[in-house]
C-alpha cells in the first residue's frame, strides 16, 4: 500500500453572508504550506494549512487531516482545532 503523505492549503473567501471554501493547493512541505498560509491570510477572509495521508493506489484517506496552521475565519470542520 503506497502512501503520500500530502501538505495542503485551503483558502475560504467570504461572499456576501457566506464563507465558502476557495481554492486548495498541494505543496512539497509542511514548512512551505505553513508560509503560504501565512502569506494568503492578509488576501482572504481565512486560511488553513494541513497535512494528511492517504493510499496513492485507492485514494482512502489513512491518517485524517491534522491543522498546521490557521488564520481568520476558515471552515465549521477546522473551527475546533
Amino acid at each position: 500500500m503506497p502512501e503520500k503523505t500530502l501538505f495542503i492549503v485551503q483558502q475560504f473567501e467570504r461572499r456576501g453572508k457566506k464563507l465558502t471554501a476557495g481554492r486548495s493547493v498541494e505543496y512539497r512541505t509542511a514548512d512551505e504550506a505553513i508560509a503560504r498560509a501565512g502569506r494568503d491570510s492578509e488576501k482572504f477572509a481565512g486560511v488553513v494549512a494541513l497535512t494528511m495521508t492517504i493510499d496513492t493506489d485507492t485514494g482512502e484517506v489513512l491518517e485524517e487531516p491534522k491543522v498546521l496552521a490557521k488564520h481568520g475565519e476558515v471552515g465549521k470542520e477546522f473551527q475546533e482545532e
